[in-house]
């Protein structure tokens, strides 16, 4: 009798996986994407501030994401960033731009992580990252100025007459003793503003921001900075935290050590300013969803933390 082969379910299953590893590697080699890490410069002073640019070259449809380029800089501080998509001339092709100007007070040999690519197509989405960026930052005194800058010819500069800096010493002390004249004059006769509670001045602090409507006019940069500087100020009184002008690096080491607070509270701080930093300083936007999530995780900030009343 002549036997029917029958194929396992194991076999099926396995098959079945093979075919979708082959489409997906199908997908991605069909996709020409092209990333490129660089700097303005690879050697720099401490404090001088350079640019850090990431392009991407990509179908123009293409939803492209850098997930992790905020926070991922080390040593370095984001002071001003740029996110801009530019056409490529008789090609469905689109360069997508980062540019991030940068700065430390650090000095040394570094180099900038890879950063994570995300390319999403339809359903699809394929993951890469940037190339690791080699940068030397000098000391001002560390005698390789001439590395960087154009060796140029001495330049005369006499100093001025003793009796011009006399002068003008005179000068400066009578503008300082008239400014203090007319600061204490405006502000004595004004009452002093009676401090109130943590929780009492952050909720008037949120009613008035929301009574401004910035929403409603898409200004979501200038919404979060206000949020965020809410949310700061009310935990640093509330908790004693020293957190109101520091870094995302710093927000995280001095959030992890408050006390008192649930960790969940904790970690959406720091989220907060993970997910709010490109809002403020590259204009990008957060859809609806993540927009009423902080509005209304302020409120149950408030009521979650806020100090029972007395007996």
């Amino acid at each position: 009798m002549q036997e029917t082969y029958k194929p396992s379910f194991r076999n099926t299953l396995l098959s079945m996986i093979l075919v979708l590893f082959a489409f997906a590697f199908s997908f991605a080699e069909g996709i020409d994407l092209k990333i490129k890490a660089s700097v303005s410069a690879t050697k720099v002073f401490v404090g001088d501030v350079f640019e850090y640019s990431i392009e991407v070259e990509a179908p123009s449809q293409a939803k492209i994401e850098l997930p992790s380029f905020i926070g991922n800089l080390d040593h370095f501080e984001v002071k001003e960033m740029q996110n801009f998509q530019e056409a490529i001339p008789k090609t469905d092709k689109s360069k997508f731009i980062w540019r991030a100007s940068l700065n430390t007070f650090v000095s040394g040999d570094f180099a900038i992580k890879p950063q994570q690519v995300s390319l999403i197509l339809g359903p699809d989405s394929i993951q890469s990252e940037t190339d690791p960026v080699a940068i030397q930052v000098l000391s001002r005194s560390s005698g390789e100025e001439l590395d960087i800058l154009e060796a140029e010819g001495t330049i005369d500069d006499p100093r001025m007459p003793l009796w011009v800096w006399v002068l003008l010493g005179i000068l400066g002390a009578l503008f300082l003793l008239f400014l203090g004249a007319f600061i204490y004059k405006k502000w004595s006769k004004k009452e002093v503003d009676v401090l109130l509670p943590p929780f009492e001045e952050a909720q008037l602090a949120l009613k008035k921001l929301r009574a401004r409507g910035l929403l409603e006019q898409k200004d979501q940069a200038e919404f979060f900075t206000e949020l965020g500087f809410i949310a700061r100020r009310y935990v640093q009184r509330r908790f004693g935290a020293d957190i109101l002008d520091a870094t995302l690096k710093e927000l995280r080491q001095r959030m992890s050590r408050v006390k008192s607070l649930s960790q969940n509270y904790k970690e959406t701080m720091v989220l907060l300013a993970e997910e709010t930093e490109p809002v403020k300083f590259a204009k990008m936007k957060l859809d609806s969803e993540r927009v009423e999530f902080w509005d209304s995780w302020m409120d149950r900030l408030l009521e979650d933390t806020k100090e029972e009343e007395p007996k």
